[in-house]
C-alpha cells in the first residue's frame, strides 16, 4: 500500500496539542509510530510526574492488553492513546465511574466528528451495529488512573476473540482525521471525567442509553456464571441482572465476561 491510497494522515503531537489547547487542555502529548503499549508509557509517564491529561499516543503497539489480560489487537489505521487522569478517581480498584466518562466522552466526541452514533456493550466495549469498533482500558494507580481508549478508525472489520469487529469509518456519515478525532476524545473524556451533581447524571443517563444490553438476555461467566436478564445499571457502573429464579443480582464487571444471547438459543445445560 503506497502512502497516497491511505486514507489517513499520520499522528502529529504538535497537531493534537494544538487542538487541545484551543479547548483549553495544556498537557503534554507524546506520539510514538510504535510502542509496546500506550498504557505502559502513560504509566512511566505518570511514575515521572506527568500531569493530569497528558497523552500517550502511538500508531502500532506490539504488546496492546485489553480487561482479563487479554491481546489488544490494533490493525493500521486505528487510534490508540492513554491519557492520565488526577482528578474524580476513586478507591484504587475501582474503576466504574472512570470507565462510564471515558465511554461517554469517546462516543460523544465520535458523533460530534463523524456522526457516527456509537453504542456501549457493558462493560468498556464500543459498539456500532452489532461489531466492535473500539474498547477501553482503566488501570487504577493510587489516586490517580490511566484511561486507555484503542478505536478501529480505519482498517477493516473481521473477528477478533470469536466477536464481530468493524470499523469507524463504515459508520461515519462525514469525513473525518485521526488527529482532529483523537484530540476531541480527550477533551469531552476530560469534560466528563470532571462532571459532578447533575451533569454528572447527565452522563450516566446517556451510557445508560447507548447500552444495547439493557432489556436483553445474557450469559455471564468467569467469577459469575449465570444468565438472566439486563435490567438497568447502578451509578458505579455495575449491572443488574434478573436471573432464572427471578432474583436481582449486583454483577461488577471484575472478572466476568459477559455475550448475548439470541432470541432462539436454547439454555446451556
Amino acid at each position: 500500500m503506497t502512502n497516497a491510497s491511505i486514507p489517513w494522515a499520520p499522528l502529529r503531537a504538535s497537531v493534537i496539542q494544538r487542538r487541545l489547547r484551543a479547548h483549553g487542555t495544556s498537557a503534554p502529548v507524546t506520539v510514538t509510530d510504535r510502542t509496546g503499549s500506550t498504557q505502559d508509557d502513560a504509566l512511566a509517564g505518570l511514575r515521572a510526574g506527568a500531569p493530569h491529561g497528558a497523552v500517550y499516543a502511538a500508531e502500532r503497539q506490539t504488546q496492546g492488553r485489553g480487561r482479563q489480560g487479554r491481546r489488544w489487537l490494533t490493525t493500521p489505521g486505528s487510534l490508540l492513546f492513554s491519557v492520565i487522569v488526577c482528578i474524580n478517581v476513586p478507591s484504587p480498584g475501582s474503576t466504574g465511574r472512570l470507565t462510564i466518562a471515558a465511554a461517554v466522552g469517546v462516543a460523544r466526541a465520535v458523533q460530534r466528528y463523524t456522526g457516527a452514533s456509537a453504542s456501549i456493550k457493558w462493560p468498556n466495549d464500543l459498539v456500532f451495529g452489532q461489531a466492535k469498533a473500539g474498547g477501553l482500558l482503566v488501570e487504577t494507580h493510587g489516586h490517580a488512573a490511566v484511561v486507555g481508549v484503542g478505536l478501529n478508525a480505519y482498517g477493516s472489520a473481521g473477528i477478533a476473540g470469536g466477536q464481530a469487529t468493524t470499523t469507524l469509518a463504515a459508520y461515519a456519515t462525514q469525513p473525518f482525521e485521526r488527529n482532529n478525532l483523537l484530540a476531541a476524545c480527550v477533551v469531552q473524556m476530560l469534560d466528563c471525567l470532571s462532571a459532578e451533581g447533575a451533569a454528572w447524571d447527565a452522563v450516566h443517563a446517556e451510557w445508560v442509553r447507548r447500552s444495547i444490553l439493557l432489556g436483553r438476555e445474557v450469559e455471564l461467566t468467569g467469577s459469575v456464571a449465570t444468565r438472566g436478564r439486563v435490567e438497568g445499571f447502578e451509578t458505579d457502573g455495575a449491572l443488574r441482572l434478573r436471573d432464572a429464579a427471578g432474583g436481582l443480582r449486583r454483577i461488577s464487571s471484575g472478572d466476568v465476561s459477559l455475550r448475548l444471547v439470541t432470541d432462539d438459543e436454547p439454555p446451556r445445560p
